[in-house]
C-alpha cells in the first residue's frame, strides 16, 4: 500500500529514457562550439543530463572553458557543490575578466563552505567594483577577525543595499558598531528592519541582544517583550525566549524563566534543549547568551535571515546565508543543521552526513543532529550504519523512544517487517504514559505486524490508534482495507474508508481502498472511477494498477485490463503478487468472488 520509489526512479530506469539522455548529451557536446559565439555576459541554463561526469575529464587540460562551465552547471543542478565550485574555479582561471563567472564562482565557493576560496573571490569582486552584499560581508569577516571594526564599517558605509542586502548590511553595520561600543548607533542602524514587513521580531531580537552586550539587561528585556502586544514572553517566538532566558536569570526573574521553559516542555516533553535549560536554571548554572561578541551577533543575524526565507523556493539563498553565518561563528550547530537539512532534501547524502558530524554530541542540538545523521545514512543506503547509530543512541538515553522508533521505521520502509516489530516492541516497553499523539506509534507497529503476518496483534494496534484519534484517516484506511482483504466487517470497513476518502480526497492509496472495497462487494462499475483516479494520483504503484486491471476486466474492458496488468508488472510488485498478475495476463479472471455486506 506504499510506494517508496518516486516517478523519477521509473523515468530514469527505462531503456528509452537512458537512450534519449545519451542522444541529448551528444547533441550538447557536438554543439558546444556555439558557446564561443555567445556574449560572455549571457547566463546559460544548467544542463539537464543525469549522466555522471568522469573526474578525469575535469583534470584534462584540453577541456574547453565551455566544457568546464557545462560540467560545473550540471554539478550545480545536481547540488554537487564541491564539484561545481571546483569547475567554476577552473573556469575563473581561464576567464579572469568575466564578471559573471567571478560572481558565480564566489557564490558556489561560499555555498560549498570553501571559506578561504570565497574570501579571495570576495576581494576580487571588490577590486572589480562589483556591488555584492554577500561578498562584502565575507570581507567584513576578515576585519572582524582582526578586531578592525572601523575597516568593516568603512566597507558598508556606501554599499548598495538592494535585495537581501537591505537586511544583511544594516545587520552587519550594527554589529560593527557594537565592536566599537557605539551601542545606540548600532540600534539605530537596524531600525530599517522594523520597517520591513515580517521582520519586526528580528529587529526586536537584535535590539535586545545589543542592549544585553551593552550591559542594559532591563532594556534588552523590554525589547524582547515588545514582540507581541501582551508583552508575554511565554507566547513569544522560541528564539526570543532563548535570548531572554539568560537576562531573566540575571535579573533574578527565575519564575518567569521557568514558566517559559515549562510551556515548551509541555508542548514537547522530550526537548533536550529546554530540558537542559531547566537543569541549568535549577542548579544556578549560568545560561549562555546567544551573542556576547560582535561576530556571534552578526552570525545570529545572518542565520535569522536564512531561516526567515522560504526554503522550498529559495534554498540556494538560504544555504548561502547559513554558510555566511558560519564564517563568523564556525561552530554554530543550528546553522549546520540547516545546511545539513538542505543537503539532505537535495539527496546529497554524503554532504549531509559530513555537516551533521561536525556537531558535538554533547551540544544541546547534538541529539537532533544525530537523528538527522541517521536519516542521511539511511537515505544514502547505509542502513547498517544508521541502525548502529540509533541503537547506540537508544542505549544512551533508555527513557527516550525516538531513536528506536526511527530505526523501526527504517526497517519497515525496507520491508524488514519482523526486525521492525522487534525494534518497535523495544520502544513500546519505554512508553509509560500513552497520549493522543502516540496514535502513530501504534499505527506504525500495526503495519509491520500486518505485513509480517501477525494479524491479531496488528488489528489490536490499529484499534488502539483509533481509540486515541477516532477519525485518523490513514488508520481508518489501513484497517478498513485490511478487513476487506480478510472478508470481515465489510459494512464497517466501507464506512471507515468513506470517512478516510472524505478527509483525503487526493490520497491515491485511500482512493484506491474505496475502489477496492466496492470491487470486492461486486459494485464493479462504481469501483472503476475510484480506481482510475487512484492510478492518476499514484501512477507507478503496482497494486493500484493491478486493481484497476481487475475492475476493467469485470466491466468487459479486457484489452485495457491486460494493459493495466502489464503496467503493474513493470513497476516490480512483490514476487507473490507478480506471479498472480502473470496468470491474469494469460488467462484473465475467473468467476468473481463477491463478498456479502456483512463479510
Amino acid at each position: 500500500m506504499n510506494d517508496h520509489k518516486g516517478p523519477l526512479y521509473y523515468l530514469m530506469n527505462s531503456t528509452l529514457s537512458r537512450a534519449l539522455i545519451g542522444l541529448f548529451l551528444f547533441v550538447i557536446v557536438a554543439g558546444g562550439i556555439g558557446f564561443y559565439f555567445l556574449d560572455e555576459d549571457v547566463a546559460l541554463s544548467p544542463p539537464r543530463s543525469m549522466t555522471e561526469i568522469p573526474k578525469s575529464s575535469v583534470e584534462n587540460t584540453n577541456v574547453s572553458v565551455f566544457g568546464r562551465f557545462l560540467a560545473g552547471r550540471f554539478a550545480e543542478s545536481q547540488s554537487d557543490l564541491e564539484r561545481a565550485a571546483q569547475m567554476m574555479a577552473f573556469v575563473r582561471e581561464d576567464k579572469p575578466d568575466n564578471q559573471l563567472f567571478l560572481r558565480h564562482a564566489f557564490v558556489l565557493a561560499m555555498s560549498a563552505g570553501h571559506t578561504a576560496r570565497a574570501v579571495k573571490l570576495a576581494k576580487d569582486i571588490d577590486d572589480a567594483g562589483i556591488s555584492d552584499a554577500a561578498a562584502l560581508i565575507v570581507q567584513m569577516s576578515q576585519d572582524f577577525k582582526k578586531g578592525d571594526f572601523a575597516a568593516a564599517l568603512l566597507r558598508v558605509k556606501d554599499a548598495n543595499s538592494d535585495g537581501l542586502g537591505r537586511l544583511a548590511l544594516p545587520m552587519a553595520k550594527a554589529w560593527s558598531l557594537v565592536g566599537q561600543k557605539k551601542f545606540e548607533e548600532a540600534i539605530i542602524a537596524i531600525n530599517t528592519l522594523s520597517q520591513e514587513k515580517g521582520f519586526n521580531v528580528m529587529y526586536r531580537l537584535h535590539a535586545g541582544l545589543i542592549n544585553a552586550v551593552a550591559g542594559n539587561p532591563n532594556e534588552a528585556l523590554k525589547q524582547f517583550r515588545s514582540v507581541n502586544e501582551t508583552k508575554n514572553l511565554v507566547t513569544a517566538p522560541m528564539r526570543i525566549q532563548r535570548a531572554a532566558l539568560p537576562i531573566l536569570q540575571k535579573l533574578d526573574q527565575g519564575t518567569e524563566a521557568l514558566a517559559i521553559i515549562d510551556k515548551q516542555l509541555e508542548a514537547n516533553a522530550n526537548s533536550i534543549l529546554f530540558g537542559s535549560l531547566r537543569s541549568s536554571l535549577e542548579a544556578g548554572k549560568l545560561i549562555p547568551p546567544l551573542a556576547v561578541t560582535p561576530s556571534q551577533g552578526l552570525a545570529e543575524g545572518l542565520f535569522n535571515i536564512a531561516t526567515a526565507l522560504p526554503r522550498d523556493r529559495v534554498s540556494n539563498v538560504v544555504l548561502l546565508y547559513a554558510q555566511l553565518a558560519r564564517i563568523f561563528r564556525p561552530k554554530f550547530p543550528l546553522a549546520e543543521i540547516l545546511i545539513g537539512d538542505i543537503m539532505l532534501s537535495r539527496k546529497r547524502h554524503d554532504s549531509a552526513v559530513a555537516i551533521y558530524k561536525k556537531i558535538s554530541p554533547k551540544s544541546d542540538y547534538g541529539w537532533t543532529a544525530r537523528l538527522r545523521l541517521a536519516d542521511a545514512l539511511y537515505e544514502g543506503n547505509r542502513l547498517d550504519e544508521a541502525g548502529q547509530l540509533l541503537k547506540k543512541m537508544g542505549e544512551e538515553r533508555p527513557k527516550r523512544l525516538d531513536a528506536l522508533l526511527r530505526l523501526g521505521n527504517y526497517l519497515r520502509y525496507k520491508e524488514k517487517y519482523k526486525e521492525a516489530v522487534e525494534i518497535y516492541d523495544l520502544a513500546f516497553k519505554r512508553l509509560t504514559n500513552v497520549k493522543k499523539h502516540d496514535w502513530n506509534l501504534f499505527y506504525s507497529r500495526g503495519i509491520a505486524l500486518e505485513r509480517s503476518k501477525q494479524w491479531d496483534r496488528a488489528e489490536k494496534d490499529f484499534l488502539e490508534a483509533l481509540e486515541l484519534v477516532p477519525e485518523q484517516p490513514y488508520v481508518l484506511n489501513y484497517l478498513g482495507y485490511s478487513w476487506v482483504e480478510r472478508k470481515k466487517n465489510l459494512k464497517k470497513a466501507k464506512k471507515m474508508i468513506e470517512n478516510a476518502v472524505a478527509q483525503r480526497r487526493n490520497d491515491g492509496y485511500i482512493v484506491d481502498s474505496m475502489g477496492w472495497v466496492l470491487f470486492r462487494l461486486g459494485e464493479f462499475k462504481r469501483a472503476v472511477p475510484h480506481l482510475e483516479k487512484a492510478v492518476q494520483l499514484r501512477p507507478h504503484d503496482p497494486i493500484i494498477n493491478d486493481h484497476l486491471g481487475d475492475a476493467y476486466w469485470r466491466v468487459g474492458r479486457k484489452h485495457e485490463a491486460r494493459f493495466q496488468w502489464r503496467r503493474a508488472l513493470s513497476f516490480k510488485p512483490e514476487d507473490e503478487e507478480a506471479s498472480k498478475i502473470q496468470v491474469k495476463i494469460k488467462k484473465g479472471l475467473g468467476k468473481p468472488d463477491i463478498l456479502g455486506q456483512d463479510g
